[in-house]
């Protein structure tokens, strides 16, 4: 967590932004906000965009913030908790809380409620089961001075945000709802901060990214962004309702309830220790072993949406934790990997990027082509100088990780120096420091027209042909991102019937991008296709395919 100085004044209501007190008058009353160091950029932190979902409100859909604020004035001043965190990794170290369904919103300097800017929406990773918008990663005061917006939107994780039980009548999908939610409240309230809700970019990495790109699908889509980015978790398929139902049901016996009361007595420890592992999740369980996921519940998510495709303009991206490959054998060769000083590690990592993230991003990619929806795709290889998260891995271990998962945040948010953040003492350098702008300007320009342009740089439209993206190493060139292992896959699928009448997979290993793949109808077989094919990839990484 961190803590921004806040510049404390006397408000003098207006009916628009006054940087001089950092002040906002919106329809609840007026928001006191803060200054980000260093510059005239201003912030307003927790902000409520729900009633709080506890007592009664715990397991249900979230109810828009309504009324005023107490005494008229809200102090926006200094960050709220986090949502309650499931799990071990990439948790929140500071406050949480079941109250925590707010927003953060960071203004560039001299915005005005005409200025008509683009606005950034920010979905932390964590796996559906931890994360926050106070980490000082995501820290806005960069972009801001940049020109946009940033909102981040706080969400409701594990079994708070994601159990469904069916014979209790708790539909599950919450954390998802509280997304929508809080994008409704931008396009009813972001024209107050000087933002466009004409221009908004929804963007996250991981489970964020997830999330963004399931939000992209529904039919309200175009009511609430004009585009969308996913870093490193487009086109996953979701859980279906058997799957949920049953994991809610295995959840609820261990808590020895069977109905929503008994579940909302239940203390928030309680339901961490209860959490299960949802077995053949290993993409996410691996890390997040309190694994509650969106699913398909034919309301809020009404179908897979890997099968529905982006309703707007997108960039799919991935990380790569090291040098690019083929499949184990013909595709996934050690030789590959023998710049490495860990050829296995690197060849692991491979696989497991290519299963996780960034096949899943060329399916949708070609969904999108398909639709008639403009979509890019980058591959972020860039093995940063600093380490980005403390405590994530011991510094020294950078050389081994590479361009691991979420290796490009602080790129996209601008957070430079300081690292980790936000007391270290490293500090990326100025070839960094450049590859950071192009990022930075490509996705403010996602914002405000729905093309990823950047200073000196076009990114080419998406098309299997030519498999054009963009590659971040040293520097953001436009070139090949090869797709050709996503072949393997496709065949594990073909072998695994998981590829419907419709999907085909039908590239050969001769070096040209495969074109279209299982389109996923949404069958429990379906969903779990991704943690198959890994436990495929392992079992033959290990020689022990016979064992599948």
């Amino acid at each position: 967590m961190y803590f921004l100085l806040a510049s404390v004044v006397l408000l003098i209501p207006t009916f628009a932004l006054s940087q001089a007190t950092n002040s906002v008058e919106t329809s609840a009353g007026t928001l006191q906000g803060g200054t980000c160091p260093g510059s005239t950029a201003s912030f307003y932190l927790n902000v409520p965009y729900a009633i709080p979902p506890v007592g009664d409100l715990r397991f249900t859909s979230p109810q828009a913030y309504s009324g005023n604020y107490p005494s008229g004035t809200y102090n926006a001043s200094t960050p709220g908790a986090a949502c309650i965190q499931f799990g071990t990794t990439f948790v929140e170290e500071g406050a949480t809380s079941e109250d925590c369904l707010y927003l953060d919103i960071w203004v560039p300097p001299n915005a005005t409620r005409i200025s008509n800017l683009p606005v950034k929406v920010w979905l932390y990773g964590g796996g559906e089961a931890a994360g926050g918008i106070s980490d000082p990663l995501y820290n806005g005061c960069s972009i801001a001075v940049e020109g946009a917006l940033l909102v981040s939107i706080n969400y409701r994780l594990g079994s708070l945000g994601f159990l469904a039980l069916e014979s209790a009548g708790i539909t599950g999908n919450f954390g998802i709802e509280d997304i929508l939610l809080g994008l409704q409240w931008i396009q009813d309230n972001i024209s107050a901060f000087g933002g466009s809700p004409k221009k908004v970019l929804l963007f996250g990495q991981s489970a964020g990214a997830t999330n963004a790109f399931i939000a992209s699908t529904l039919p309200q889509a175009t009511s609430l962004i004009n585009s969308v980015i996913s870093e490193s978790g487009a086109g996953r398929d979701v859980a279906t309702s058997n799957v949920a139902y049953a994991l809610g049901a295995t959840y609820a016996s261990t808590l020895n309830c069977s109905d929503a009361a008994c579940l909302r007595s239940k203390t928030t420890i309680e339901l961490n220790a209860s959490a299960p592992g949802l077995p053949g999740t290993i993409t996410y369980s691996s890390l997040h072993p309190n694994t509650f996921q969106p699913y398909i519940d034919g309301k809020v998510i009404p179908t897979q949406p890997s099968a529905v495709g982006t309703k707007v303009p997108t960039v799919y991206g991935s990380n790569n934790f090291g040098s690019a490959a083929q499949t184990v054998a013909q595709y996934y060769p050690l030789s590959a990997f023998s710049a490495s000083p860990f050829p296995g590690f690197t060849a692991m990592s491979t696989i497991i990027t290519d299963v996780s993230y960034f096949c899943p991003a060329y399916r949708a990619l070609n969904l999108a082509a398909r639709n008639g929806i403009p979509a890019w795709t980058y591959l972020f290889s860039h093995t940063p100088s600093c380490l980005w998260f403390e405590n994530l891995f011991p510094p020294q271990a950078l050389p081994l990780v590479q361009a691991t998962h979420t290796a490009e945040i602080a790129f996209a948010f601008g957070n430079l120096n300081n690292l980790p953040l936000p007391n270290g003492t490293c500090n990326f350098t100025s070839a960094e420091q450049g590859i950071s702008k192009a990022l930075v300007d490509a996705w403010t320009s996602m914002a405000a027209t729905g093309n990823p342009l950047s200073s000196g740089l076009e990114w080419p439209l998406w098309n299997a042909t030519a498999s054009l993206g963009v590659n971040i190493l040293n520097s953001s060139t436009v070139g090949v991102i090869n797709y050709t292992a996503c072949q393997f896959w496709d065949e594990i699928e073909k072998g695994l019937n998981f590829t419907n009448t419709n999907g085909t997979a039908n590239a050969t290993a001769t070096g040209t991008a495969p074109k279209s793949t299982s389109s996923h109808s949404g069958a429990i077989e379906g969903w779990s296709h991704s943690a198959l094919s890994f436990k495929v990839a392992v079992l033959i990484f290990g020689g022990m395919i016979a064992l599948l």
